[in-house]
This record gives C-alpha cells, structure tokens and sequence, in this order.
C-alpha cells in the first residue's frame, strides 16, 4: 500500500462529499490516506459519516468577531491560515508516528490550503496532485464570497474584484507547480487547463451502496430539493413555482419540500412567487444518510442550475446533488436552463427533463402526478451502464490512477 497525504479545506462531519467518499473507497486501489484539514463548526451534515482512515482537524479561526474579521484579512493579504496550517501540520508529525507520504492530494473549493499542500510535499520531495472542486470563474460575480460585501446596502464591486484578483493570483502559482490537476466537469477544465495542462476531470458523483432505486409508495407527491441556493443568480426555482401556480396544478396535492440552510431559506421567504405557493416547505438541511431516503420518496426531484451562455452566469457546475438524484432514478427538473453538462449528461440517462419553458413543466408535472396516483410512486427505468462513470467507487479509482501517473 501507498501512503497519501490528504491536506483538505473540508472533511466529515463538515459537508464534504468529495472527499469522505474519496477516503471511503481509494483503499481498494493500493492507497492508505492519512487526513489533515482545517476544523470547520457550519454546516454539520456529515456527522454520521463513517471515516475509515486516521484524520486530524486544526481550528485556523478565532471565535471572537472581532478576531474574526482580522485573521479574515490577514489571509487574504498575507496567507494567514496557510501559515498556520503548515505550522500544524509540522507539529502533528512529530507528535504522531505516521509513515512518510508517498504522494500529497490537496482538495480545495477557491484557494486554501493549496499553498500548504506544495510547500510541504516539495519539503518532503513526493509529488503532489491538485483538486479543485469548484473555482471562482464558476460563480456569478462575487458570488464565490460567503456573503456580498456591502456599505449601506449596496454591494462594493471593488473591493470583491480585490479579493478575487488577489484569489486568482494565489491559487494559479500553486496550480502552476502542480504535478497534475483534477476538477469536476470539462468547463472546468477548459479553465483550468490553461494555468496547467495537466488538467483532467474527475466527475462529482453517488456512493452506490447509500443511493439506489428503492421504489416504495409515497403517501403524498413530493417535489423535493436537497441543496443550497447560494444566490438566485445561480440557482433560482422560480419557474417551478410559476408553473404549480398554472390551473392545471394549483388544486393538486403537491407538496414542495425544500430542505436547505437558513440563508437559502430567508432568500424564499423574501419573494412574492414564493410566499403565494402555499404548498411549499421549508425544512433545514439534513444528516447525509437521511438524504437517500427523502430523495426515495420523492415523486419529482428538483435541480437547479442556470442558463451558462449568459455572460454572468454560473458556469460549468456539476454537484453532488445531481448524480445522488439520478442514482435514485426518480424523474428530475433541472431548470431553469437547455444548455450545459448537466442537461447532456440527464439527456444521456434518461433521468428528466432540463427547461426553462413553463408550458414544458406544467405538462412534466402533471404527467407525474398522474404516475403517482396510479402506482403510489414515480419510477424511471434503470441506466446502469450511463450511471457507473458517476460513482464514488469509479471516482475513487480515478483518483488512484491518476496518483499512480505522477509518481
């Protein structure tokens, strides 16, 4: 077996699909890994996740808001929790009695902790191979930040480009000294292909064992969405909602339930289309071993993505949500948008539909719902062969092979 030091921004119980399911699985291809990440207190989804392999957390940012605010700017100019996850790093290895890495694999979401991952695998001289899950280009503007920056309410696009610009330039150098990269989708890619040629994608996807058909009846019709909006600019359900408001659907027992973090919530609850749908259910986000089953019962899944030839637009997303969802095989609605990986590759399952036409999802839904009345449940016929690239299993050999190449 070959050792693999995994330095990530996120790990279990934090949300981090990405790489738990990657720890799950790359161990059955020659690859022990041994977890170093900062310890993150928000979004606590994966509590429950099993981790197999030996980890260690590290609190980078202080509690008080204060302090907050100052380490916030000191990374940002000077690398702040870089530094201070290198120095945590060093001292944990001579505290534990770990074997010496055979390769380095860094998962970051913009930048961090890139920049600790290369300083110490050049130090340790082993190669090291970069994963971006998302990059900043994907977002609307300013939508990469946690929260808009604004001064009386109105946004300060100069300090944002600041900060991106700055983001930019930091993550490209570590990109550049990468031994290879990986990422999420072909957008991607063709970005990220440009600071380093070694670019490959290796797809968000399900974990096989946890999301399959169990096609049980459901005792009401269930329109679910699992997931974050981030902003309207990069997920917006108002189609649906324009359309369960249509004659044909507005008397029908529908249920919308959305479960999502409480900034998601409160941009629902802020727009008319929304508070007019009294069948819609806001509900907090889930552990993530609940989600199979709520996507089970489900008789329409909702995805979200948006119209990516727009100049603005987010660009290239392909997430965990939406290979979970075609795992299950329940009809999706992927909108508002026609064009992108997304649609191609639910064209290429058979998994939905992809709109931004209301006439298109009144017409869907009502289909659905007359599925359901007849059978309890709404079913799609089974896609094994177009599913198995998308599974955790497959990605985590895919991680495996690449790390064998760089050696």
């Amino acid at each position: 077996m070959k050792t693999l030091y995994i330095i990530c921004d996120l790990y279990p119980p934090t949300f981090a699909p990405r790489v738990a399911y990657l720890t799950k699985y790359i161990q059955e291809f020659g690859w022990t890994p041994y977890i170093f990440s900062e310890k993150v207190d928000r979004h606590q989804v994966f509590s429950d996740f099993a981790t197999t392999c030996w980890s260690k957390q590290f609190a980078l940012v202080p509690q008080s808001p204060l302090k907050k605010k100052l380490a916030q700017m000191g990374e940002l100019f000077f690398q702040r929790k870089e530094s201070l996850m290198y120095r945590a790093i060093k001292e944990t290895l001579k505290e534990e009695d770990l074997p010496s890495p055979d390769a380095v694999l860094c998962l970051t979401f913009n930048k961090f902790p890139l920049q600790t991952a290369l300083k110490l695998a050049k130090e340790w001289n082993v190669p090291m191979l970069a994963d971006c899950r998302d990059i900043i280009e994907q977002y609307s503007r300013g939508d990469f930040l946690p929260k808009r920056i604004k001064f009386f309410g109105r946004n300060l696009a100069f300090v944002e480009h600041l900060i991106e610009r700055l983001s930019l330039d930091h993550r490209n150098r570590c990109l550049k000294e990468a031994n290879a990269v990986t990422t999420v989708s072909s957008w991607h890619k063709s970005v990220l292909e440009q600071i380093n040629p070694r670019t490959s994608v290796i797809y968000n996807g399900y974990d096989e064992e946890l999301f399959y058909p169990k096609r049980q009846k459901a005792e009401q019709f269930q329109i679910v969405y699992t997931g974050r909006l981030l902003s309207l600019a990069m997920r917006n359900p108002e189609l649906l909602f324009r359309a369960l408001q249509r004659d044909e659907l507005k008397s029908l027992d529908i249920v919308l339930n959305f479960y999502t973090d409480t900034y998601s919530a409160q941009l629902l609850k802020e727009k008319e289309w929304a508070k007019n749908e009294s069948r819609l259910q806001i509900k907090p986000m889930v552990p993530s071993s609940e989600v199979p089953d709520i996507l089970n019962q489900a008789s329409l899944i909702l995805l979200l993505a948006n119209d990516e030839s727009k100049a603005d637009s987010p660009k290239g997303m392909l997430t965990t949500k939406l290979f979970e969802a075609l795992a299950v095989r329940k009809p999706c609605l992927l909108l508002p948008t026609t064009t992108g990986e997304a649609v191609s590759i639910l064209k290429q399952t058979k998994s939905g539909i992809a709109s931004n036409e209301v006439d298109e999802l009144v017409e869907f839904i009502y289909k659905a719902y007359q599925e359901w009345q007849a059978n309890g449940f709404t079913d799609l016929d089974d896609e094994p062969e177009a599913l198995k690239p998308y599974s955790r299993r497959r990605q985590a050999e895919e991680f495996a092979n690449t790390l064998d190449t760089i050696l």
